[in-house]
């Protein structure tokens, strides 16, 4: 019982690290382009608050999913983790360009929308949360079809997800972009590690 206890914590840190990655290169991108200590906050809260949520809707649609699919469900849970992996480590390649506020709501809504909006709004920040956050929606399937402890699962992934958002805004005044796009490559080298821990 320990044992396994041990394992499910060390995949619960992993990933909750792995997809802080994108939250991570986020706040550098924020962090260079400056924004106000009151903006900080309030991203960090609602990245957190997100890395709650979305985790736990996708954790209770993958133990449904267990139920009814039985041991397929675990590959159903591999093989969206090896996806998501995928998609980290190719934007980390690409070295995709963190965004701010405003270019988040941009690249969604168009240069009018962003004109009518203030940087740094709730709207806007509520919008790059959630493009940061979307992937710990999925996530949250496959460990839920793995059946690791709900609870603990949501604590660690907001804690996890705030503090690397602020070690991003820490970082974001001497380091570079490309720190960022590093950081998703090894988030998604290492869902791709736990997708292969899955099927094994």
């Amino acid at each position: 019982m320990a044992s396994a206890a041990w394992k499910d914590m060390a995949t619960i840190l992993a990933v909750a690290v792995a997809l802080g990655a994108d939250a991570l290169s986020v706040a550098l991108g924020m962090g260079l382009s400056g924004v106000g200590r009151q903006v900080k906050i309030r991203f960090v809260t609602i990245v957190a608050v997100l890395h709650v949520l979305m985790p736990l809707v996708g954790m209770q649609v993958g133990l449904a999913a267990g139920r009814f699919l039985g041991v397929w469900a675990g590959w159903l849970g591999a093989l969206v983790l090896f996806y998501i992996g995928y998609d980290m480590i190719k934007s980390g390649v690409k070295d995709t360009e963190t965004f701010s506020f405003a270019e988040g709501k941009q690249a969604l809504w168009g240069q009018a929308e962003v004109e009518r909006q203030p940087k740094g709004s709730l709207l806007a920040m509520v919008i790059v949360g959630v493009s940061v956050s979307i992937d710990a929606l999925t996530v949250g399937f496959s460990l839920g079809t793995a059946r690791v402890p709900v609870a603990l699962t949501v604590v660690v992934m907001g804690i996890t997800a705030g503090f690397m958002t602020t070690i991003g805004f820490i970082g974001g005044g001497f380091l570079g972009r490309t720190v960022g796009s590093r950081a998703q490559v090894a988030g998604g080298i290492v869902l791709f590690l736990l997708a292969i821990t899955m099927i094994l």
